[in-house]
């Protein structure tokens, strides 16, 4: 039986605007959450949220979402489910980043390690293993509420999105982004 699939990105973090923040923790603001909750609860329908397993990145910015989301349950976290590791890139403005390593990145965008972090190759290997333990439960419907980086890897993955232009696509906060899996 196929699998639904609803990959959500994290709420607007505050004052995180041109920073690389990665992994690191960023504050959400409640209303931000509350709003972007009623937008994917309008994005997802009814029998798909009422059946769905809902799942999280640990991230506070990503968990906050999931469990109004998930309400009255609790979501499950996952770490296969985490950002992005950018090195010594997190927490720094995007602007101070040197322009040579911004371009090595753009020029490898599957195999460079942003900042000695981790590749987009890497986490697709931990997208694969998470999608595949997901799997043997045998879920009808998954919600992933995640981030920009994880989703872009999952769509790609998925078929949806070519390797080649993964990493630069925009994945606005709070989107929802539905895949069907065979």
């Amino acid at each position: 039986m196929p699998l639904q699939l609803f990959l959500v990105r994290h709420p607007v973090p505050v004052a995180a605007d041109g920073l690389c923040y990665g992994r690191l923790e960023v504050a959400v603001e409640n209303q931000t959450t509350i709003a972007a909750a009623r937008s994917v609860r309008k994005a997802i329908p009814a029998r798909a949220l009422a059946e769905a397993q809902i799942c999280s990145s640990p991230s506070l910015r990503c968990l906050g979402l999931a469990r109004l989301i998930a309400t009255p349950q609790e979501p499950t976290t996952h770490e296969d489910l985490t950002e992005m590791n950018f090195g010594d890139w997190q927490g720094r403005g995007w602007d101070e980043i040197p322009r040579e390593q911004l371009d090595a990145w753009a020029a490898d965008l599957w195999n460079y390690r942003p900042g000695g972090g981790e590749s987009a190759a890497m986490v697709a290997v931990r997208w694969e293993r998470w999608i595949t333990r997901m799997r043997q439960s045998d879920p009808r419907c998954l919600i992933a509420v995640t981030h920009a980086g994880v989703i872009r890897v999952a769509l790609s993955r998925c078929g949806k999105t070519p390797d080649a232009t993964v990493v630069a696509m925009t994945v606005p906060f709070g989107s929802v982004h539905q895949v069907t899996l065979d």
